[in-house]
């Protein structure tokens, strides 16, 4: 683009007697840019793209306005984590770009079920949302894709300082003809929160980049830093962990006319290291050290080329240099709950390796209309890993958009998806020591959208989810959110070889000036095969409905969302089971339903205007009703002569009614 700036004529040097100086209107510059080339249906696979707006506007827990994922289709959440599970897949199985570099694990309390993203949401300007059928150029990945996009474009200079009862942050944002700065911290308030009952947990996140138009391109330089302290303790055990997430990454853009570039160099390390213990209880206790650490060098080239109004061409790939370091030490002696379900209840083990690799993939994809309705989009990725045995996938995918009207949008696709066991994969605190091969997905999907004249539209999606070749689970059959759920007597190994997940989602969004809203409804099926029997993934929520809306009222915004969903599936067990006879798992698990989970959140904000600033106060409250939405089971299990037996069944609540109080000055 180029900028032009505005000039007032020089003043003549002998003026006549009915001269008067020319008014011109004031303008600082004017933008023009370079047309480009679309595809009528350019969007040929669907996806949730999500603005400031909603990011901010939108009730969430603590403040993480990414939560506002888990309200979309294809999304399974029971408010705990904040990583989705995503159209049945595992919460491991969902891809994180942050301006074109995958992140790895960005959440604070990663050991602690990771409740809060890294991310301060006053610099994102849009989300995208995959829940299914990505393009090529995403991999490694076989359920979804949440690829983040930072601002860029601001009234400069300017910033803003906010307090809430769950972080402090600062902003700062500057620009000139050429150049730019955007830098922002946070630092959570959850040990100010807590007050040592539970224990002290700090985390922090620093965001910065740099840049700089040079000749046809812009020159990016960014850094991305968020750390863990945690310490948690209660009446059973003590926890603690310290990570060092670090990523710096320069960037190389160009966009023109028929084509468009981008070339990212990153660097990461991620540092972490945990300690736990359970105390001793009869003859139970444990003992646990995790030190992990992992650097990684990317090199990544994305190129497009925008051939006519009819045909578009993308290709690229990326080559990354991995090394990982694990140390684990593991001693626990497990009581009778364990032995009631057939698992290891004297464990001592030691593991110390280094493992250095690379991996390197490649992609193609041609989008191409034909006639005035039918656009299609075909792909081909490949993948190939040798940090431990060499692997390779090669994964093609298709969509077809057809335009049965100027309102009426009918799309269909195919896809396949790999995930490798990643080299920071290894679950070493659950005796895994070498890499399994790389997990399988295949997505089918049929959806059809409809957009009324009133700017609301109506998307109907069918999906079906083949999972193959699925690397070992490791769970807690009882009370997943616990603090070293390795340590527990209730951590069993699921050897699913296959899983499967098919629904049906419907989506009904709109909005005006001063309104804006969405009602989502999901039915949906996601079962493993286990031991020759089909059981439901713990996460199985077969009914799912969520609305959110906001209210624009003058300085007043309301926001309001409702979560409803079907119980998650929980393990219910026989009163009695002989001594000599160790319980069959598959026969049991998640053969129940917890009581169906419900949350009512409101967000309330006003904003007033100062002389050159402007000040925001809001008021969140999460779960208002204070349901009891249910997480887990616990039972207490006593060895008799020759049986055991069920004493006690208590079920475990998760978050009550919270609230976030804060102001943010603007300037």
């Amino acid at each position: 683009r180029w900028a032009i700036a505005a000039a007032l004529p020089d003043e003549p040097e002998a003026k006549s007697a009915d001269w008067e100086p020319l008014e011109l209107p004031v303008v600082d510059h004017v933008v023009v840019t370079a047309s480009r080339y679309e595809l009528q249906g350019d969007e040929v696979r669907g996806s949730h793209v999500i603005g400031p707006a909603e990011l901010n506007d939108n009730p969430s827990f603590g403040g993480d306005a990414l939560r506002i994922v888990h309200r979309l289709p294809g999304a399974a959440s029971i408010g705990v984590t904040a990583k989705p599970n995503v159209r049945g897949g595992s919460d491991n199985e969902l891809l994180v770009m942050f301006d074109g570099v995958e992140l790895i694990e960005p959440f604070h309390l990663r050991d602690f079920q990771s409740m809060f993203s890294s991310f301060n949401p006053q610099t994102i300007e849009s989300v995208e949302f995959f829940s299914g059928g990505f393009p090529a150029k995403y991999g490694n990945k076989m359920s979804g894709v949440l690829d983040i996009a930072t601002q860029d474009a601001f009234e400069a200079p300017g910033g803003e300082l906010g307090i809430s009862a769950f972080s402090l942050s600062a902003l700062y944002f500057n620009e000139t003809e050429r150049d730019q700065w955007l830098l922002s911290a946070r630092r959570g308030n959850l040990d100010l929160v807590l007050q040592s009952k539970l224990g002290d947990p700090r985390y922090h996140d620093l965001y910065g980049r740099y840049s700089r138009e040079i000749k046809e391109g812009r020159l990016k330089a960014s850094t991305f830093v968020f750390d863990d302290d945690i310490v948690f303790t209660d009446d059973e055990s003590s926890a603690k962990s310290r990570v060092k997430n670090r990523y710096a990454w320069f960037e190389w853009e160009r966009d023109k006319k028929d084509r468009a570039s981008r070339t990212i160099l990153s660097f990461g390390s991620i540092d972490s290291r945990r300690k736990g213990f359970t105390f001793a209880e009869e003859d139970t206790e444990g003992f646990l050290v995790d030190d992990q650490k992992l650097e990684i060098s990317s090199l990544r080239h994305l190129q497009e080329y925008r051939i006519n109004d009819r045909f578009r061409l993308d290709f690229g790939g990326t080559y990354r240099h991995q090394s990982m370091d694990y140390d684990t030490q593991i001693q626990v002696t497990r009581d009778v709950v364990s032995e009631f379900l057939g698992v290891e209840t004297d464990v001592d083990t030691t593991f110390r390796e280094k493992f250095d690799g690379n991996s390197i993939s490649l992609f193609a994809t041609a989008k191409f209309q034909t006639g005035d309705r039918l656009t299609t989009e075909i792909g081909l990725r490949w993948d190939r890993q040798d940090y431990a045995k060499s692997d390779s996938q090669l994964s093609p995918r298709v969509a077809l958009l057809f335009n049965i009207n100027g309102q009426w949008d009918l799309r269909l696709s195919y896809g396949r998806f790999h995930q490798p066991h990643a080299i920071h994969e290894l679950k070493t605190t659950d005796f895994e020591t070498g890499f399994f091969k790389s997990q399988k997905s295949e997505h089918y999907i049929l959806a059809t959208e409809y957009r009324f004249s009133n700017d609301t539209r109506l998307v109907a999606e069918a999906f079906f989810k083949k999972m193959e070749d699925l690397k070992p689970r490791y769970v807690n059959l009882f009370d997943p959110y616990v603090y070293l759920p390795e340590l527990q007597q209730d951590r069993i190994t699921i050897y699913a070889d296959k899983a499967e997940a098919k629904g049906i989602e419907l989506s009904y969004t709109g909005g005006g000036e001063k309104f804006e809203w969405n009602v989502n409804y999901t039915y949906s099926e996601v079962q493993d095969r286990d031991g020759g029997r089909w059981i439901d993934r713990r996460w199985d929520q077969t009914h799912n409905l969520n609305v959110f809306l906001n209210w624009y009222l003058g300085n007043w915004t309301v926001g309001a969302a409702m979560a409803w969903h079907t119980g998650w599936a929980t393990t219910e067990l026989p009163q009695t089971l002989p001594a000599a006879q160790s319980l069959e798992i598959p026969a049991y698990r998640n053969n129940s339903k917890l009581k169906d989970y419900g949350s009512l959140d409101f967000k309330v904000s006003y904003d007033q205007e100062l002389s050159g600033s402007s000040l925001q106060y809001f008021l969140e409250v999460t779960n208002v009703v204070s349901r009891a939405n249910k997480g887990g089971v616990d039972y207490e299990i006593t060895a008799g002569d020759d049986v055991y037996f069920l004493e006690e069944f208590d079920v475990q609540p998760v978050f009550p009614l919270v609230t976030n109080l804060g102001v943010i000055w603007r300037f």
